[in-house]
Order: structure tokens, then C-alpha cells, then sequence
């Protein structure tokens, strides 16, 4: 696919990205910012996509505005949590809700394109200090995975609808930060120590990732969450999100900081223990690499309780970002709120249809689609029932199944081209 656009384009959108301020959120100019960073995400996602040289990251980190971008993130996510409240009770009813689904979803895209670069370990570590603002940022969007729920309101109206969209958002934001945490756990060692000290101790992800495990929400009456979509799962296929789940605790429980800084006690011993049970022989064969972390666990399960080692003397890393954003609008918040009601919830018709045709050309719906189409994957059919199928015999490599039932109900039939081969 060709790019949306030239590199002189990014250049400028990156080099003249700025940090926005609480007031300006659902204006024109921030409009016309939203947009830009919207083109960004797509033109990332085309070089992600298509395997070549990925300008975007570059860039970012090269003129360092990778901060910016959690800075935006979390910018959205404390209006959320702090100003559309107050501008739903304002208006409970709004005619129009494209503005303040733009703010939402500019969350949602600055967390695309962080989990897009932070891929990258060079990302990781141009983030500096600002790696523990996206730490807890992270650590708290993935808790919310655990509380949200189905929305079942059946009332229709434009409020509902909204919050609707804002539950749907968060449970996209929360499953793409755990994937922010896996990169953030393999890039501990570019990482200010402080930073590594936090994910052990303050927000404590080992144990939160094993009750994302524990709980799966992406998984939901039959169905997966992949890629933005339920889709229908066999029941034993391990999903891409929890796969990197896995991949994160891992890595940090094996890392050689852990010991260091991870005082296994006996709250942090049940809730680890609980991996057991999930270490499976059929997951251990989609994701090979956990059979060190079933050894860890095994060990932890017949190892007498350690003493706590010795922490080591840190300075804490402040949550900069947050604590700016929260103590440039304390006490303000009502405020703000009456401030920014005419253009979040606009009662004027040709302001309505401006944004429309703004937001229209920033989401590009046809671009999206024919971006779906590029991540799609050939599925494999089950050689027993023809089914799609995202397992395969792991001695020959040649053949696919759909669930380990039709692969033992196959291998009479198999197990001499297996050997043989």
C-alpha cells in the first residue's frame, strides 16, 4: 500500500508536535492536531504493515517527541475521567457527540502509535523519566480491563451511545497497553533503574499480569478479542494479547534484576502459584519459550520462603507528566467544563458539519478497511474437520489443527509421516 504521507510531511507534523493543555482539548486548532497525529498512526501502521523502513518511529524518536505522545494519552485520559462527567451532567442529552469522541479516540490513538514504536528498544529508551509516566499510565488502563463491563443499557440516546463508545475504547486502550508492558519488561536495561524498581515494586505488574491470566478478559462468551474484533474462538487456540501476556511475565520474572528487586512474599507467592495451572502442555506447545517460566514456578512451589533481599537505594522517578497535568487543573475542573461545553456538545449546525468533514477525513474509513485487509493472515485449515485452524503438528511443522482433540483424534492417521519426516 502507498503511503498517505511524504517524509517531508512527517517531518513537520513530528518536529511541531506540542504538548496540548487541558482547556484547548475539542477546540479548532486541536481539531486540526487531532488529525495530523491520526495521519501519523495510519502512516505507521502502512510501514508496519508492509515490513519497511519504519520513518515514523525514526522520526519520532529522533526529533524526541515520543514523550509528547504519553503525555497526550494521558492527557485524554484524565478529561475522561475528570471533565466529561461534569459536561455529561451539564447536558444529558448532547445533539452532537463527534467532539468528544474525537478526545476519546485520541487516546486511543496515541496509544497505537506508542505501542507501535515502543516495539522498537531505541523507543523505550528515548522515552527517559517519561518511561515511569507510561508505566503507570499502562498499569492503570490494563487494571481497568478487570472492571470493565458489557454495556446493557437498552435505552438509545445519544449519552449512552458515548459512554458505550467510552467503555469500548478503554477495553481496546487496555489490551494494547499490556502490549506496552511486554515491550517496557524486555527494555529493563535501557531503562532508568527507577523505572525497573517501580514495575517490581509500586505497580507490581507481575501480579497484575497473572490476574489478567487468571481472569482473560479477552475472552467473552465463545469469543476472542483479536485485533480490535470478537471473533469466535476453539477453546484452546491462545490468542495474540495473551500470548504476550506470557511473553511479559517472562521476561520479568527471568530477568536478572528480578531477584533484586522482587521480594517474593507470601501474598506475591499465592498469586503467582496460580500460573500453575494454566501451564498446560498445549499452551507450552503454541509458546515454546514458557518452559522456563514453568520451571521458575516449579522451583517457587518447593522453595522455602527467602528472605527479603536487599532493596536497593533509589530515587523515586516523579510521575512528571500526571502530576503537571493534575496540578495545573485542580480545583478547576467545573470550570473547564463550562468552558469547553459549546465545542464539545456544539448546538450550531454549520460547526457540526465543519467537524463532521474534519473527523471524516481524518479517520479515512477507506484506508482502514484496506488496512484490515493487509493484517489479515492466510488462515490455515484443520486437516481433521477443515475448520480454521491456528495449531500445527509441532515435530513435522506441516500440518495444522484447529483444537489438540482433532490432533490426537488425527495422529493414527499422521504419526507416520510425522516420523518419517
Amino acid at each position: 500500500m502507498d503511503s498517505i504521507l511524504l517524509s517531508t510531511e512527517i517531518d513537520l507534523y513530528i518536529d511541531t508536535m506540542k504538548a496540548q493543555d487541558m482547556a484547548s482539548l475539542g477546540s479548532k486548532s486541536w481539531l486540526e492536531w487531532h488529525q495530523r497525529l491520526q495521519k501519523l498512526n495510519q502512516e505507521a501502521l502502512i510501514e508496519a504493515a508492509a515490513v519497511k523502513e519504519e520513518y515514523v518511529q525514526e522520526a519520532l524518536v529522533s526529533f524526541g517527541k515520543i514523550m509528547i505522545l504519553v503525555h497526550e494519552a494521558i492527557l485524554s485520559n484524565v478529561w475522561k475521567r475528570k471533565v466529561l462527567p461534569l459536561l455529561l451532567r451539564m447536558e444529558n442529552d448532547p445533539p452532537c457527540t463527534f467532539v468528544a469522541y474525537s478526545v476519546l479516540y485520541h487516546e486511543a490513538v496515541c496509544v497505537a502509535l506508542l505501542e507501535l514504536v515502543t516495539y522498537h528498544a531505541n523507543a523505550a529508551q528515548a522515552l527517559g523519566d517519561a518511561a515511569a509516566d507510561l508505566l503507570h499510565y499502562s498499569y492503570g488502563t490494563v487494571s481497568q480491563l478487570l472492571v470493565l463491563k458489557e454495556n446493557s443499557e437498552n435505552e438509545d440516546n445519544s449519552k449512552v451511545e458515548l459512554i458505550r463508545q467510552r467503555d469500548d475504547l478503554a477495553f481496546d486502550i487496555g489490551i494494547r497497553s499490556l502490549t506496552i508492558l511486554r515491550y517496557l519488561g524486555d527494555c529493563l536495561d535501557r531503562l532508568p533503574l527507577a523505572v525497573t524498581a517501580r514495575m517490581f515494586g509500586i505497580d507490581d505488574v507481575p501480579v497484575l499480569l497473572t490476574q489478567m491470566l487468571v481472569e482473560r478478559p479477552w475472552i467473552r462468551k465463545g469469543k476472542q478479542y483479536v485485533g480490535g474484533k470478537w471473533m469466535d474462538w476453539d477453546g484452546e487456540s491462545v490468542a495474540k494479547v495473551e500470548a504476550q501476556v506470557w511473553l511479559a511475565l517472562r521476561q520479568l520474572l527471568l530477568d536478572p534484576s528480578c531477584p533484586s528487586h522482587y521480594n517474593i512474599t507470601d501474598a506475591r507467592r499465592r498469586q503467582l502459584m496460580r500460573l500453575q495451572q494454566f501451564l498446560t502442555p498445549v499452551l507450552i506447545d503454541q509458546i515454546s519459550p514458557l518452559i522456563e517460566l514453568q520451571q521458575w514456578v516449579y522451583r517457587l512451589s518447593v522453595a522455602d520462603q527467602p528472605c527479603a533481599p536487599p532493596v536497593p537505594i533509589l530515587l523515586e522517578v516523579m510521575l512528571e507528566i500526571q502530576d503537571r497535568i493534575m496540578a495545573t487543573c485542580e480545583g478547576k475542573w467545573k470550570k473547564i467544563a463550562r468552558q469547553q461545553l459549546p465545542q464539545i456538545f456544539s448546538k450550531n449546525h454549520d460547526d457540526i458539519v465543519q467537524t463532521a468533514q474534519c473527523l471524516s477525513e481524518a479517520y479515512n474509513a477507506e484506508l482502514l478497511e484496506k488496512l484490515e485487509d493487509i493484517n489479515k493472515k492466510p488462515e490455515k485449515s484443520c486437516v481433521k474437520c477443515g475448520k480454521g485452524a491456528m495449531q500445527r503438528c509441532s515435530r513435522c511443522k506441516s500440518i495444522w489443527y484447529c483444537s489438540r482433540n482433532c490432533q490426537v483424534t488425527h495422529w493414527s492417521t499422521h504419526k507416520d509421516d510425522c516420523n518419517a519426516a
